[in-house]
């Protein structure tokens, strides 16, 4: 009766550390996402000029049409001239709302001016906008799961008699 205790108790203990390391994967992906956006918002300010705004368009045999905006616009540093294809830090999204990619072509038209966020440690990063820095304002959700995790882990092991 005794081994069947143990055995239950390392299973729980098993448990309760495999909740915990799933909450910390998140926990990292969160934190992640949301040093990069606030690391963004201390990039400099500088003026850019848009020379390709447009639609992109994809579609596959029995799939809906998608579609996203590509964007190239050139700034200068230092005297330096360079150019970038971000909108935000991470890659260009495909969705179904052409409105969307609309809306972005009239806010920045090709020929039109704007401001671009540089990255003062290396130039060649420029954005137009900011992630949004929700993913730490959620980040104590897959805390509950570590907490909690570990809580099970202790829980099932101190439960454990010496031999």
């Amino acid at each position: 009766m005794e081994q069947k205790s143990k055995a239950g108790s390392f299973y729980l203990a098993g448990i309760g550390l495999a909740v915990a390391l799933v909450g910390a994967v998140f926990v990292y992906l969160l934190w992640a996402s949301y040093s990069q956006a606030k690391a963004t918002r201390e990039w400099k300010e500088t003026p850019c000029l848009v020379i390709i705004s447009k639609v992109n368009e994809r579609s596959e045999k029995h799939i809906t049409k998608e579609f996203s905006w590509r964007v190239e616009y050139l700034y200068d540093v230092d005297g330096k001239s360079y150019s970038s294809k971000f909108y935000r830090p991470r890659a260009a999204k495909w969705g179904s709302s052409m409105q969307e990619v609309e809306a972005l072509i009239k806010k920045y038209p090709e020929g039109g001016k704007a401001i671009c966020f540089v990255n003062p440690a290396n130039p060649k990063q420029a954005i137009l906008a900011h992630d949004s820095k929700a993913a730490g304002y959620s980040i104590w959700f897959p805390m509950l799961f570590v907490v909690g995790g570990l809580g099970i882990t202790i829980k099932a092991l101190i439960g454990l008699k010496p031999c």
